[in-house]
Protein backbone atom coordinates (compact mmCIF):
# COMPACT_ATOMS: atom_id res chain seq x y z
CA UNK A 1 0.00 0.00 0.00
CA UNK A 2 1.01 3.64 -0.47
CA UNK A 3 3.06 4.53 2.64
CA UNK A 4 1.28 7.71 3.14
CA UNK A 5 -1.77 8.58 5.06
CA UNK A 6 -2.78 11.82 6.19
CA UNK A 7 -2.94 13.28 8.95
CA UNK A 8 -2.38 16.66 10.91
CA UNK A 9 1.05 16.21 12.53
CA UNK A 10 4.00 17.57 10.60
CA UNK A 11 5.99 15.70 8.32
CA UNK A 12 8.63 13.88 10.60
CA UNK A 13 10.85 11.25 8.97
CA UNK A 14 11.94 8.28 10.82
CA UNK A 15 15.08 6.62 9.40
CA UNK A 16 18.47 5.14 10.92
CA UNK A 17 20.36 7.46 13.06
CA UNK A 18 24.10 7.46 12.96
CA UNK A 19 26.08 9.21 16.64
CA UNK A 20 27.65 12.51 16.12
CA UNK A 21 31.50 11.49 16.09
CA UNK A 22 32.35 13.99 18.61
CA UNK A 23 28.41 15.22 20.40
CA UNK A 24 28.48 18.75 18.19
CA UNK A 25 25.57 18.47 15.96
CA UNK A 26 25.58 21.63 14.46
CA UNK A 27 29.58 21.39 13.25
CA UNK A 28 30.43 19.81 10.10
CA UNK A 29 31.25 16.06 10.57
CA UNK A 30 30.21 16.84 13.88
CA UNK A 31 33.85 17.81 14.42
CA UNK A 32 34.20 21.80 15.39
CA UNK A 33 36.50 23.87 13.34
CA UNK A 34 39.75 24.31 15.99
CA UNK A 35 39.51 20.13 15.45
CA UNK A 36 38.79 20.06 12.16
CA UNK A 37 41.20 22.27 10.57
CA UNK A 38 44.22 20.59 11.68
CA UNK A 39 42.61 17.47 9.95
CA UNK A 40 41.93 19.36 6.76
CA UNK A 41 45.45 21.23 6.63
CA UNK A 42 47.30 17.93 7.80
CA UNK A 43 45.70 15.20 5.15
CA UNK A 44 45.69 18.07 2.40
CA UNK A 45 49.78 18.45 3.22
CA UNK A 46 50.39 14.45 3.08
CA UNK A 47 48.44 14.44 -0.40
CA UNK A 48 50.32 16.80 -1.78
CA UNK A 49 53.45 16.16 -0.29
CA UNK A 50 52.96 12.28 -1.95
CA UNK A 51 51.92 13.75 -5.33
CA UNK A 52 54.91 15.91 -5.66
CA UNK A 53 57.26 13.31 -4.55
CA UNK A 54 56.04 10.70 -6.82
CA UNK A 55 56.57 13.05 -9.83
CA UNK A 56 59.78 15.23 -8.64
CA UNK A 57 61.76 12.29 -7.72
CA UNK A 58 61.85 10.25 -11.34
CA UNK A 59 62.10 13.97 -12.46
CA UNK A 60 65.29 14.63 -10.65
CA UNK A 61 66.78 11.25 -11.49
CA UNK A 62 65.86 12.47 -15.47
CA UNK A 63 67.93 15.44 -14.50
CA UNK A 64 70.78 14.10 -13.06
CA UNK A 65 71.39 11.88 -15.94
CA UNK A 66 70.65 14.61 -18.35
CA UNK A 67 73.19 16.68 -16.55
CA UNK A 68 76.16 13.82 -16.34
CA UNK A 69 75.22 12.37 -20.05
CA UNK A 70 78.30 13.36 -21.47
CA UNK A 71 80.83 12.00 -18.57
CA UNK A 72 79.49 8.62 -17.86
CA UNK A 73 81.81 6.54 -16.18
CA UNK A 74 83.77 3.57 -17.58
CA UNK A 75 84.81 1.92 -14.17
CA UNK A 76 82.34 -0.89 -11.90
CA UNK A 77 83.62 1.49 -9.26
CA UNK A 78 82.45 4.65 -10.58
CA UNK A 79 78.86 3.51 -12.38
CA UNK A 80 78.15 2.63 -8.38
CA UNK A 81 79.02 6.06 -7.26
CA UNK A 82 77.05 6.94 -10.23
CA UNK A 83 74.02 5.35 -9.40
CA UNK A 84 74.36 6.04 -5.59
CA UNK A 85 75.12 10.24 -6.44
CA UNK A 86 71.41 9.62 -8.68
CA UNK A 87 69.80 8.02 -6.01
CA UNK A 88 70.32 10.74 -3.97
CA UNK A 89 69.36 13.70 -6.34
CA UNK A 90 65.93 11.77 -6.87
CA UNK A 91 65.21 11.62 -2.95
CA UNK A 92 66.06 14.98 -2.62
CA UNK A 93 64.26 16.08 -5.29
CA UNK A 94 60.80 14.30 -4.37
CA UNK A 95 61.38 15.67 -0.97
CA UNK A 96 61.70 19.23 -2.27
CA UNK A 97 58.48 18.82 -4.57
CA UNK A 98 56.54 17.13 -2.17
CA UNK A 99 57.20 19.95 0.50
CA UNK A 100 56.19 22.44 -2.31
CA UNK A 101 53.07 20.86 -3.59
CA UNK A 102 51.99 19.58 0.01
CA UNK A 103 52.68 23.25 1.38
CA UNK A 104 50.86 24.87 -2.00
CA UNK A 105 48.04 22.09 -1.69
CA UNK A 106 47.74 23.23 2.25
CA UNK A 107 47.69 26.70 1.68
CA UNK A 108 44.59 26.55 -0.83
CA UNK A 109 42.86 24.22 1.48
CA UNK A 110 43.16 26.84 4.38
CA UNK A 111 41.68 29.46 2.29
CA UNK A 112 38.90 26.91 1.06
CA UNK A 113 38.14 25.94 4.65
CA UNK A 114 38.35 29.44 5.85
CA UNK A 115 35.71 30.43 3.21
CA UNK A 116 33.37 27.82 3.94
CA UNK A 117 33.48 28.34 7.82
CA UNK A 118 32.52 31.91 6.90
CA UNK A 119 29.83 31.45 5.04
CA UNK A 120 28.52 28.68 7.22
CA UNK A 121 28.71 31.76 10.76
CA UNK A 122 27.30 34.49 8.44
CA UNK A 123 24.09 32.00 7.45
CA UNK A 124 23.77 30.98 10.57
CA UNK A 125 23.43 34.82 12.44
CA UNK A 126 21.68 36.06 9.24
CA UNK A 127 19.21 33.34 9.22
CA UNK A 128 18.84 33.13 13.06
CA UNK A 129 15.20 34.00 14.80
CA UNK A 130 14.72 36.49 17.26
CA UNK A 131 15.12 34.42 20.30
CA UNK A 132 17.89 31.83 18.92
CA UNK A 133 22.16 33.38 18.74
CA UNK A 134 22.62 31.31 15.69
CA UNK A 135 20.15 29.47 13.49
CA UNK A 136 20.89 25.54 12.86
CA UNK A 137 20.94 23.78 9.53
CA UNK A 138 22.98 26.23 8.02
CA UNK A 139 26.03 24.37 7.22
CA UNK A 140 25.19 22.21 3.67
CA UNK A 141 26.27 22.35 0.45
CA UNK A 142 25.69 25.77 -0.50
CA UNK A 143 28.40 27.24 1.57
CA UNK A 144 30.81 24.37 0.48
CA UNK A 145 30.20 25.83 -3.63
CA UNK A 146 30.42 29.58 -2.85
CA UNK A 147 33.54 28.65 -0.80
CA UNK A 148 35.07 26.14 -3.48
CA UNK A 149 33.67 28.71 -6.29
CA UNK A 150 35.66 31.65 -4.44
CA UNK A 151 38.75 29.91 -4.01
CA UNK A 152 39.00 28.37 -7.84
CA UNK A 153 38.34 32.31 -8.41
CA UNK A 154 41.25 33.37 -6.34
CA UNK A 155 43.61 30.74 -7.73
CA UNK A 156 42.99 31.72 -11.17
CA UNK A 157 43.34 35.57 -10.65
CA UNK A 158 46.83 34.65 -8.65
CA UNK A 159 47.95 32.46 -11.58
CA UNK A 160 46.91 34.94 -14.73
CA UNK A 161 44.91 32.66 -16.06
CA UNK A 162 42.98 32.98 -19.18
CA UNK A 163 38.97 33.09 -19.33
CA UNK A 164 38.72 29.42 -20.91
CA UNK A 165 40.80 27.67 -17.98
CA UNK A 166 39.37 30.06 -15.83
CA UNK A 167 35.89 28.43 -17.40
CA UNK A 168 37.38 25.21 -16.85
CA UNK A 169 38.65 25.37 -13.17
CA UNK A 170 35.24 27.00 -12.11
CA UNK A 171 33.30 23.83 -13.71
CA UNK A 172 35.24 21.85 -12.05
CA UNK A 173 35.23 23.29 -8.48
CA UNK A 174 32.01 23.34 -8.74
CA UNK A 175 30.91 20.10 -9.66
CA UNK A 176 33.28 18.72 -7.12
CA UNK A 177 32.01 20.63 -4.08
CA UNK A 178 28.60 19.71 -4.91
CA UNK A 179 29.60 16.56 -4.60
CA UNK A 180 31.34 16.58 -1.46
CA UNK A 181 28.67 19.14 0.17
CA UNK A 182 25.88 16.88 -0.32
CA UNK A 183 28.11 13.72 1.10
CA UNK A 184 28.32 15.76 3.89
CA UNK A 185 24.57 16.75 3.91
CA UNK A 186 23.62 13.03 3.68
CA UNK A 187 25.74 11.94 6.41
CA UNK A 188 24.08 15.32 8.67
CA UNK A 189 20.68 13.89 7.63
CA UNK A 190 21.10 10.26 8.88
CA UNK A 191 22.66 11.40 11.92
CA UNK A 192 19.37 13.17 12.76
CA UNK A 193 20.87 17.06 11.76
CA UNK A 194 18.93 17.23 8.65
CA UNK A 195 20.26 20.75 6.78
CA UNK A 196 17.22 23.40 6.94
CA UNK A 197 16.84 23.20 3.05
CA UNK A 198 15.48 19.65 3.80
CA UNK A 199 13.17 20.14 6.19
CA UNK A 200 11.69 23.17 4.12
CA UNK A 201 11.57 21.14 1.08
CA UNK A 202 9.81 18.30 3.02
CA UNK A 203 7.11 21.29 4.47
CA UNK A 204 6.90 22.55 0.44
CA UNK A 205 6.04 19.46 -1.19
CA UNK A 206 4.07 17.62 1.35
CA UNK A 207 2.38 20.74 3.07
CA UNK A 208 3.06 19.44 6.83
CA UNK A 209 0.15 17.23 6.62
CA UNK A 210 1.66 13.74 5.96
CA UNK A 211 3.62 11.84 7.95
CA UNK A 212 5.23 8.49 7.11
CA UNK A 213 4.12 5.44 8.76
CA UNK A 214 6.66 2.68 9.80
Amino acid sequence: MWPFTKTDAPVELQGPEIPAITGYANERLSIPFILRAPLLLTSSFVLGFSLGAVHGAPMAAYRYRAENAHRLPTTQTGWYLYHKSKNYHSIVGGVKEGVKLGGALCGWATIFMCCEELVDRSRERLFAKDDDEVASGQRDAASTVVAAMSAAGIYSWKNGLDNFTSARMAKTALKYSLLYGLVQDFAATLRGNKPAYIDWTLRNAFGGHLSIEP
